[in-house]
């Protein structure tokens, strides 16, 4: 009996025209609009599976939070309450302090990014295998996302984003073995290119030299070349420095400063057309002198953050910090002390050449 239907093509001629169809897709991606277009639909189309698939998560996240018992939002309650009240004195002083931090970094010389935007997003998924080192999130083009924004966390820079959608985004993390980023070395302004390894725990510099001075400790921040990620953001940490004698470049690994593997809320960064003309012309020097200034301005907020809680829990007690005394009229303010007067250049140059 002759079949309905005719035989398939054999199988070398379908594997053949599998690698053509592969060879002239690679050949043309990127080369015009259309397909650029082509994949922002497609991004588009996909997104709607991406929040399909989380959400689950969002009604679990729903009810767990409503089972949470009276005690605990009890608890949560008072700390916030707490929190609300230094927010409100700290906002008292908000507006004098912003003008004498203006003056100082006019008189430092140092950059100051009054207009740079951020954007809080959500993760939606994540693909963190050897091959492939990247994440979904909730921002698209509607939002504002664009190819190439750099993206943050709290700890440090994340990667960017490398396709777009309407209502979600890519981003090609800092580990992927397709990405890589100029950095330099705090310590002595060093810059090299680190590169992802496929791991989310490892960084490799590229082409370093023996004789360059990098050792392990090493902090590697962000230096502007390029004109894609602003100056002076943490990227990782020098883990290890191997010289061999046989090979004239040193292999060296470093350890990203975010948890890349656990990843839930991201910063979309919109820098300024002031922060792209100052990357362009700052010098290591001063891109390491910027970190610095940022490290001091966390310790000395984290500081006061500590010592004003305690003064705080003095005060409810009704009695006087370090003394021991009862507070006799708590509405009469304290004598502040007198802050120095601020120096010309031409003293502070003196200054330093003594």
């Amino acid at each position: 009996m002759k079949p309905i239907f005719g035989k398939a093509p054999p199988l070398g001629i379908r594997l053949a025209l599998a690698v053509i169809a592969s060879m002239t897709l690679i050949l043309v991606d990127g080369q015009t609009s259309s397909m650029t277009k082509a994949r922002s639909m497609m991004e588009t189309a996909v997104g709607g599976l991406y929040y399909l698939a989380n959400g689950p998560r969002t009604v679990l996240d729903g009810v767990s939070s409503n089972l949470v018992d009276t005690n605990k939002l009890l608890i949560e309650n008072k700390v916030l309450r707490e929190q609300l009240r230094e927010k409100n004195a700290d906002l008292l002083l908000l507006d004098q302090l912003k003008v004498e931090n203006q003056r100082l970094r006019l008189l430092l010389n140092s950059p100051l990014r009054t207009d740079e935007y951020k954007k809080i997003a959500e993760v939606l998924t994540a693909e963190t295998d050897v091959y492939r080192q990247q994440v979904v999130i909730n921002q698209g083009e509607r939002d504002g996302a664009y190819v190439g924004q750099p993206v943050i966390d709290e700890k440090g820079m994340i990667g960017q984003i490398i396709s777009v959608g309407e209502n979600t985004s890519r981003v090609l993390l800092l580990t992927d073995v397709t990405h890589s980023i100029p950095v330099q070395v705090l310590r002595n302004d060093v810059r090299v290119i680190a590169s992802g390894t496929g791991h989310s725990d490892e960084l490799t510099l590229d082409n370093v030299p023996r004789s360059v001075d990098i050792e392990k400790g090493d902090l590697l921040v962000t230096s502007g070349l390029g004109g894609r990620f602003v100056e002076g953001y943490p990227v990782a940490v020098v883990q290890s420095v191997s010289r061999d004698g046989s090979n004239y470049f040193a292999t060296v690994k470093a350890k990203p400063l975010a948890e890349l593997d656990r990843l839930r809320y991201l910063l979309l960064l919109w820098p300024s057309n002031l922060d792209m003309s100052k990357v362009k012309s700052m010098s290591p020097e001063e891109v390491r002198r910027l970190v610095q200034q940022r490290l001091e301005s966390q310790a000395n907020e984290a500081t006061h953050s500590v010592s004003k809680t305690k003064i705080t829990d003095d005060q409810e007690d009704g009695v006087q910090p370090h003394t021991g005394k009862e507070i006799v009229d708590p509405d009469i303010p304290t004598t502040m002390p007198q802050q120095e007067e601020p120096i010309s250049p031409d003293q502070q140059q003196h200054r330093e050449e003594d």
